[in-house]
């Protein structure tokens, strides 16, 4: 049997979403059911409850699918010890919190094919807490995150960049000067709860903005940057999260210097990944985003 339906299943077990999983897998929903079923076939059992919406896994289904994750991941092994040379072969499962994905992600998966040649990838996005989580469960192989508060001792970390904070805004909210966006421009809050917004909230607490003043807590960066853009408010994000939006109009304000974002590249310490983690983030150190000149920095304050 091959193991391509195992890797299948479980994915639809991580996801717990049909279309989710095909997404992921590249394939088309009709195929990933047909591949399913199939399964069912030739194991002689009933994997799925089609009769609810979606569809959920029987008990043999999560019993299989607990059993196919050490399955897989031997067979990554075996894929070692075929490859030639000390090269990464296999197939592995990474993640990219969203903020960083759109920047990282591309790139790394285009580096990779040129220059990992046995090995292939898959990936997924999401916030830095579930996908340390994902990585601890071996969900995942490895993720880029943002480290705000430690790691835990069974993870091996590699530093990709330290990323420094910026003010961002419209220069027709900067006429008189930095107090004054402070105390009288709405301010656009990337989520408080993420490994990002948790860094800004503390940031913002060392300036004194007025009780009236208003916060607009958003999810998504480009909607912040829209907005800032068009002269609604100001923010306070990360240098390659504000340049990948910037326009000749947009000011940018140097942050406090110890402001910065940790993003590290994290493996279990036993993973096949943590032996080439140095091999990796050289892919990922190369596309991590681009410093801002101090020339191109204003001190309003």
């Amino acid at each position: 049997m091959h193991t391509q339906p195992l890797r299948s299943i479980v994915k639809v077990s991580q996801v717990q979403s049909f279309s989710k999983a095909a997404d992921q897998l590249g394939l088309t929903l009709s195929a990933l059911s047909m591949q399913m079923k199939s399964l069912e076939q030739a194991l002689g059992v009933t994997l799925f409850d089609r009769s609810v919406r979606p569809p959920r896994l029987t008990p043999t289904g999560r019993a299989i699918v607990k059993e196919a994750i050490p399955l897989l991941k031997h067979e990554g092994k075996i894929f070692e010890i075929c490859r030639p040379g000390d090269e990464l072969a296999g197939q592995f499962r990474l993640g990219f919190i969203t903020t960083a994905a759109v920047r990282l992600l591309p790139k790394f998966l285009e580096a990779a094919t040129q220059q990992l040649a046995y090995a292939t990838f898959e990936f997924e996005t999401g916030l830095s807490a579930n996908l340390q989580s994902k990585v601890l469960m071996g969900q995942l192989d490895a993720a880029v995150i943002t480290d705000t508060d430690g790691l835990p001792s069974q993870l091996s970390a590699r530093v990709l960049k330290q990323e420094r904070f910026v003010f961002a805004a419209h220069k027709n909210l900067l006429n008189n000067g930095f107090q004054s966006l402070l105390h009288e421009s709405d301010f656009f809050h990337f989520m408080p709860e993420t490994g990002i917004g948790k860094l800004i909230a503390q940031a913002m607490l060392q300036y004194e903005r007025p009780a009236r003043s208003k916060t607009i807590v958003l999810d998504n960066l480009e909607a912040i940057m829209e907005c800032v853009t068009v002269g609604l408010g100001f923010t306070l994000l990360p240098v390659p999260d504000v340049e990948r939006y910037r326009i000749p109009e947009l000011k940018l304000i140097d942050a406090h210097d110890s402001l910065q974002r940790k993003l590290v590249l994290v493996t279990l310490r036993e993973s096949a990944l943590t032996r080439h983690q140095e091999e990796l983030s050289a892919l990922l150190e190369t596309y991590c985003g681009p410093s801002i000149p101090s020339g191109d920095l204003c001190d309003l304050r």
